[in-house]
């Protein structure tokens, strides 16, 4: 009872003031009114035992009373609002945005990993299980080929995430690679997101170098530091390519320099592409901040409920008075 009283409140306290109404009503208003009007009435003393008017007026009986100032009080209580405020709810708000830059371009549909599967084939598979151990991260998508395109919002709908990760095919968007364009776009949807105080991080991953972006990957290396996004870069595939196919090494760790990130490699293998998402998962702590949530639970209606009934006592019980007096 003492922990449900420490959490009952009032939204309109000030309303408690009109509990004393009633009394100035009797204390400090006239009570007889002045007869400033008079009228002859020859047949006075008939009428007067006709309608009884010389009896005794019916005094207020302590019940009475009783019941219009609960009455009273219970409607003064309904006025003021009372609520109830329900114990905290402490919930888990992520603080760190992540985007994924994913490289679908003609070349990842080479099938030259170790067990016979394609490039984004090993990268999805590794991807979704980087998701799947960030439960508590907003994550988005962003892939890129020709062209660049956001492919998943910023948010924390995982099962969205993965569907959308199951969708990439090689070749999708174009044949080429646009790496800047590709960076532009990941820091435009992190700057965009409604939490600013989250820290920002983006994934970039490519098999090749930068073919045809319009906006140059140095400067949106330097763009994403300006907005405070952290760039980790993984290159994957044959390291031994040659002309567009062959990764540049030196762009992905100069991206990773500017923006405070770190560089990987992983050549041919899902098992060193699964070893590469594993390390940035551990060198990536979980930041979330623990928000606590209460309601306000309106009981306005209790009291009113209950001047109710008893204004209905209240008349029951003089209309049963007049018929016995």
């Amino acid at each position: 009872m003492s922990e449900f009283l420490s959490r009952l409140d009032f939204a309109w306290p000030w309303a408690w003031l009109l509990i004393f109404l009633p009394l100035l009503g009797r204390y400090f208003l006239p009570q007889d009114r002045e007869v400033k009007e008079h009228v002859r009435v020859p047949f006075l003393p008939e009428l007067i035992d006709e309608l009884k008017l010389n009896s005794q007026p019916v005094r207020t009986s302590k019940l009475s009373s009783l019941i219009f100032w609960l009455t009273w009080i219970l409607l003064v209580a309904a006025l003021s609002r009372p609520e109830y405020l329900t114990p905290p709810q402490h919930i888990q708000k992520p603080m760190r945005d992540v985007v994924l830059i994913l490289d679908v371009s003609g070349s990842m549909g080479k099938n030259d990993v170790q067990g016979g599967i394609t490039r984004l084939q090993a990268v999805q598979e590794s991807v979704r299980k980087f998701v799947a151990a960030r439960k508590t991260d907003r994550i988005g998508l962003v892939i890129f080929a020709s062209q660049a395109w956001p492919f998943a919002p910023i948010s924390e709908d995982k099962q969205a995430l993965q569907t959308r990760i199951n969708q990439l095919a090689p070749g999708m968007i174009g044949q080429q690679t646009a790496i800047g364009d590709a960076l532009g776009i990941g820091v435009k949807l992190l700057d965009t997101t409604a939490n600013k105080d989250a820290s920002k991080l983006a994934i970039l991953l490519t098999d090749g170098n930068d073919t045809a972006s319009q906006l140059a990957p140095p400067l949106a290396a330097q763009l994403a530091a300006t907005h405070h996004v952290q760039v980790h870069t993984i290159a994957f595939g044959d390291l031994n390519s040659t002309g567009d196919d062959k990764v540049d090494l030196p762009l992905m760790q100069d991206i990773a320099r500017i923006t405070g990130g770190k560089s990987w490699t992983a050549a041919g293998s899902g098992a060193a592409l699964d070893s590469v998402w594993q390390e940035i998962d551990a060198i990536t702590p979980v930041q979330v901040k623990s928000i606590g949530w209460s309601w306000h639970i309106p009981l306005f209606q209790w009291p009113l409920l209950l001047a109710l009934v008893l204004l209905i006592l209240l008349a029951v019980t003089r209309f049963v008075r007049e018929k016995t007096a």
